[in-house]
């Protein structure tokens, strides 16, 4: 009787067992293989159902009538409570929900929507304006403003430089879709024209930024400042990027108006009367002849007190204005510095390809009579020979002085006259000779207080100290982010300064004769009351949010 196995057929049957092994290894790995894609694909249909209901809960910010793309990321989903961490997939043992995680869903609507997990998208490209009573939406036809409609017109396209615009009109003027809209000349159709600023994260890759192909900024051609665009609710950055402050006012907000012009007035602008509007509580009745308006003389020779409570009563001014749901004021010193951000980022003039290099600067209004919208056609010219026009393309001589490089942005935030805005020194403001308070105190919202440094730098006081904002980092303020390699001047040279107890009120922009100095990332110290050469040269500009 036989009892084992020969050499021979042990050899045998071990070659047919590695046989076996040989076959079934790969199915038994495609086995494993397709239960864990299986797990994955539930893990994903689970988070896009999560996706779907976010979408639902927050549809005000996002545009259904056309083609839109935007990110949402997957830390906002747990955060916000529609879906549970951790999440891990099946490929790799990271979080996917943690907040250094770079996954994100991409959603794509095109007649429906379309849901990816991605672990790069470039944000919102077009968010919804809030449209309050009172505005009314304008697009540019080449030769005319026309009235748009939010529903049929591709009124504008944040990718493409196309900033939204709307205008309030005169209360006796009625508009309808395509019809003209006259904003200069004589007793105007518009009283105002406005600029929307979405809400966005945003980095700063090293000193000055990196441009796209990978070389790094210098202070006479700064980088790129990456931004997505983000709806309220979003409260937790990309990794890496800074949710925008500007945008938490009262709560948080989709986003602001800002005028698209310094502020004038029908009547005051030309009188050099000090302090002239005469403006000491929030129903002051000369506000009705303010205008946000291309080609009028800029209003000055008023301090911060007088200009804070003339914007401020143009919402309660409602047979005039029509802005029954919105809450304006005189900008602030970090809403300054968002509108600066956007124009340096790939949907403002930094990304427009009509210019390259130095042009990619805000070109300078060299107005010396202070007309709104004025250029002459370069970033930091001395003299002011010919003057341009806002809408005059000829070699981007106008427009180039806007924030996008075409007629959609913002102008006059190079040159023209100094801008206040409301930025003030951690001493009592109410101290101050620009703000004098009768009888109600200003609620904190509508400045922003900074700490005086407390470190020196070659003798003077550091204007790029970091910690200045409340003793905290002065992120999106364009100041100690954007400050140079000196400590008197910052990106593409222009001059910065620090407010401190003498000197306690933020002015941006510089004047039209400052050369090099003035520019949009520029910010001095003024004591914000009136002196013949600050609030001669002194105007400031308009912001408002809907409540």
């Amino acid at each position: 009787m036989k009892k084992g196995f020969t050499l021979i057929e042990m050899i045998g049957v071990m070659v047919i067992l590695s046989l076996l092994i040989l076959f079934a290894t790969p199915n038994v790995i495609n086995y494993i293989k397709s239960g864990g894609e299986t797990k994955d694909k539930v893990v994903e249909t689970m988070i896009f159902e999560a996706t779907k209901q976010y979408i639902i809960d927050n549809q005000s910010m996002y545009k259904k009538d056309s083609k839109n793309t935007y990110c949402i990321s997957l830390n906002t989903l747990a955060s916000e409570g529609y879906v549970e961490s951790p999440i891990k997939l099946s490929s790799s043992d990271e979080d996917i929900t943690s907040e250094t995680s770079n996954k994100v869903i991409k959603v794509t609507y095109d007649k429906k929507y379309k849901y990816e997990l991605v672990n790069e998208c470039i944000g919102i490209i077009n968010p919804i304006p809030d449209l309050t009573q009172g505005l009314t939406p304008v697009m540019y036809d080449g030769d005319n403003w026309v009235v748009a409609s939010p529903k049929y017109d591709d009124w504008y396209n944040y990718g493409e430089q196309r900033w939204a615009n709307a205008v309030v009109l005169r209360n006796d003027v009625t508009k309808t879709r395509g019809q003209t809209v006259t904003v200069e000349g004589e007793n105007p159709e518009a009283l105002m024209m406005l600029v929307w600023i979405p809400r966005y994260e945003y980095k700063i890759e090293g000193q000055y930024g990196k441009h796209p192909d990978g070389t790094d900024g210098t202070q006479d051609t700064p980088g790129e400042i990456k931004v997505n665009f983000i709806g309220k609710n979003i409260t937790t950055p990309t990794s890496g990027y800074h949710i925008h402050p500007a945008f938490t006012f009262d709560g948080e907000k989709n986003g602001f108006w800002v005028g698209k012009f310094e502020i004038s007035h029908t009547t005051l602008s030309s009188s050099t009367t000090e302090n002239n509007l005469g403006c000491s509580t929030t129903s002051c009745t000369n506000v009705e002849g303010l205008r946000i308006l291309p080609n009028v003389q800029s209003l000055r020779y008023n301090n911060i007190s007088n200009f804070w409570y003339a914007i401020k009563s143009i919402e309660n001014k409602t047979n005039v204005f029509g802005l029954t749901n919105m809450d304006t004021h005189m900008m602030k010193n970090s809403e300054w510095g968002a509108v600066a951000y956007l124009s340096q980022s790939k949907y403002g003039k930094y990304g427009n390809s009509d210019y390259v290099g130095v042009k990619k600067e805000v070109y300078q209004n060299k107005s010396s009579s202070y007309i709104t919208g004025s250029s002459n056609g370069t970033p930091s010219q001395n003299t002011a020979n010919t003057q341009c026009t806002y809408d005059d393309t000829t070699n981007n001589c106008g427009v180039g002085a806007s924030t996008t490089g075409n007629i959609y942005g913002v102008y006059d935030m190079s040159g023209g006259t100094m801008e206040y805005v409301m930025g003030v020194a951690e001493y009592n403001y109410m101290d101050t000779p620009g703000f004098i308070i009768p009888s109600e105190m200003i609620d904190p919202k509508y400045y922003d207080i900074y700490m005086e440094p407390p470190v020196e730098c070659n003798g003077e006081m550091c204007c790029c100290e970091s910690k200045a904002c409340n003793n905290e980092v002065c992120f999106g303020h364009a100041m100690s982010e954007t400050c140079g390699s000196s400590n008197d001047h910052g990106w593409y040279s222009d001059f910065i300064s620090m407010v401190d107890e003498d000197f306690p009120w933020f002015i941006r922009g510089g004047n039209y004769n400052n050369g090099t100095d003035a520019g949009i990332f520029a910010h001095y110290a003024g004591i914000g009351g009136y002196d013949e050469w600050f609030n001669e040269n002194g105007s400031t500009r308009f912001v408002g949010f809907k409540k």
